[in-house]
């Protein structure tokens, strides 16, 4: 099975907000005055440059507030002695004004694997940055006689079309992204 991550861990700081924690990208400058604009009273920085993972299973998130400025999207986990439960908003990235675009620019700096994608292919989840979509369906590498495409698992082949390997990866724009790079992805 061919597989090529879709997800790169992202590092994180994680702000109190009127004593309230949030995640936000580590290293990209925030601008603490379009917080206090917004309304907040109290800011300060919880931990720098962490990685988060998903909350456990047996935890509940339906006892934690948020912060009224800024809805949750997903509650995070700091690992550690004592874990660190933690939010994710979009709301709050918005009012920062830390785009998918600001993100892929200070990243991509460091990060050779972003080159190959565009910006509005990028998305946050459970605290990784993502490239593309995932599949619906299962998708495999087929030889066409001329070169390498990548297809549903659905779709008839004709001679001399013939599949080659499974594979794991994502769409970007109309390509397939996977361990041999970006491939073409066949359409009938």
């Amino acid at each position: 099975m061919l597989s090529y991550g879709r997800e790169l861990d992202m590092p994180l700081d994680v702000l109190l907000l009127d004593d309230y924690t949030y995640l936000v990208p580590h290293g990209i400058p925030i601008e603490t005055e379009v917080l206090v604009k917004a309304g907040v009273v109290k800011i300060s920085m919880v931990n720098r440059n962490i990685t988060v993972t998903p909350l456990e299973p047996d935890v509940s998130v339906a006892a934690i507030d948020s912060h009224s400025l800024f809805p949750t999207d997903e509650f995070l986990s700091v690992a550690g002695v004592n874990p660190l439960v933690t939010r994710f908003s979009h709301k709050l990235l918005e009012v920062l004004g830390i785009t998918m675009e600001t993100i892929y620019d200070f990243y991509s700096k460091s990060n050779q694997q972003l080159l190959e994608v565009d910006p509005s292919q990028l998305s946050i989840s459970k605290g990784k940055l993502c490239f593309g979509e995932a599949s619906t369906e299962e998708m495999v590498i087929v030889w066409t006689g001329a070169n390498f495409v990548v297809a549903p698992t659905s779709i008839k082949l004709v001679p001399p079309e013939e599949v080659v390997e499974e594979a794991v990866g994502s769409i970007t724009g109309n390509q397939f992204r996977c361990k041999y790079g970006m491939l073409e992805i066949m359409r009938r």
